[in-house]
């Protein structure tokens, strides 16, 4: 890790030693991230104060749900742009009570944004945790039906749960809203010879 700067080392999970390693002047968002990460609340919004960005926006707002129980206003552009890089960050960080703190604030943040539950489904599939994901997915499913993207995440999920006939269904779902979708059309052949092969 003697070759990582203190970016590479918090997105590997090590905010310990990007803490350590950090410029706060050159760094300060990086440097919040660690104190956060740490545990250090207090810390981390003292740095935040000093800087004026919509990322630390989003970072004053998460550390008034893990001190408060609650966010003020996040925006949907935030919950947008933050909201996976930050559950991905949980995971890779093994803080995993941030990530049942976050996820069990979701349905205040779908009335802000309604991909939230999405979004969480998305990155809790690109992480292998299917099971969750796909309750996340359901519950984005119930309020927003005609999304490719949702039904595309779900032929890939009954893939992996070897559901050939459900990912077929899943993904004639995505092509029906949009039927030019490329990668649809690819991974519907993929099932196909999955089907096939079956």
């Amino acid at each position: 890790m003697g070759n990582l700067n203190p970016a590479d080392l918090l997105l590997a999970g090590d905010y310990v030693s990007a803490q350590e390693n950090l410029d706060i002047e050159k760094y300060p968002l990086i440097f919040a991230y660690a104190l956060f990460l740490s545990g250090d609340f207090e810390r981390a919004d003292c740095v935040l104060t000093h800087i004026d960005s919509i990322r630390a926006n989003w970072l004053r707002e998460l550390i008034i749900l893990f001190t408060h129980g609650k966010m003020v206003r996040p925006t949907y552009f935030e919950i947008r742009n933050f909201l996976e890089l930050d559950i991905d960050l949980f995971i890779i960080s093994q803080r995993i009570n941030y990530l049942e703190k976050l996820l069990g604030y979701s349905k205040q943040l779908a009335d802000v944004n309604r991909e939230t539950y999405k979004l969480i489904g998305r990155v809790l599939f690109n992480n292998n945790l299917l099971a969750l994901s796909k309750t996340f997915l359901d519950l984005y499913k119930n309020m927003v039906y005609y999304d490719p993207e949702l039904h595309f995440i779900y032929a890939k999920y009954y893939i992996i749960q070897k559901d050939y006939n459900s990912a077929l269904t899943s993904i004639n779902q995505c092509l029906m809203v949009l039927p030019e979708y490329y990668p649809a059309l690819l991974l519907k052949s993929e099932i196909k010879n999955l089907l096939e092969k079956s």
